[in-house]
């Protein structure tokens, strides 16, 4: 018998492809030990998949299947379980499309009383990041028909280096999501 928890995972896990037992613990369970105990009923029972991380040996869960880019898609769930922790979360879309950009996801949170706009870029690859097209979204104005202010963009990434002289306000987290809020 499915719980309206149990639900509640599996809708998770459908809409982020991907996340670890931290996680989940984090955002569905009092404590990890109910957690683990409550994915290996739903693992055995073949309601949701898991698979274990070789780098942290912890398992990463999924409803259908793995993520093509199963690192990407764990940061974005990552992002949101730590941002989970330090704000309100309001809403969290993956992969809006706004005008010729695609963020890996687009939040609105309260933190300290306020009310932000946040879009979210995992940066995980050599190529660096492309800064221009948020900066060509900001000078066109074209966030405008989107939201009432142009949202900060939170870049995830390792290499990531801001240049000088941007108009948008970025914020730069490690891929450990050191220095989120």
């Amino acid at each position: 018998m499915l719980t309206t928890r149990d639900l509640e995972i599996v809708d998770f896990l459908n809409e982020y492809k991907i996340a670890s037992t931290t996680t989940i613990a984090e955002l569905f369970f009092p404590s990890i030990w109910a957690c683990y105990k409550r994915l290996q009923v739903l693992t055995k029972n073949k309601v949701i998949k898991r698979v274990r991380d070789s780098i942290n040996n912890e398992y990463l869960y999924y409803s259908k299947r793995l993520p093509k880019q199963l690192k990407h898609a764990l940061l974005v769930t990552d992002f949101y379980r730590e941002l989970h922790k330090k704000a309100e979360i309001i809403s969290f879309k993956k992969e809006p499309l706004l005008d010729d950009i695609r963020p890996d996801a687009m939040f609105a949170y309260k933190y300290k009383e306020k009310n932000y706009l946040g879009l979210l870029e995992i940066e995980i690859s050599n190529k660096g990041f492309d800064y221009g097209k948020y900066e060509r979204f900001y000078s066109t104005q074209n966030y405008k028909n989107h939201f009432p202010v142009m949202p900060i963009v939170f870049i995830v990434g390792d290499k990531v280096k801001l240049p000088d002289g941007l108009k948008v306000n970025y914020k730069i987290i490690k891929t450990n999501m050191e220095g989120l809020l």
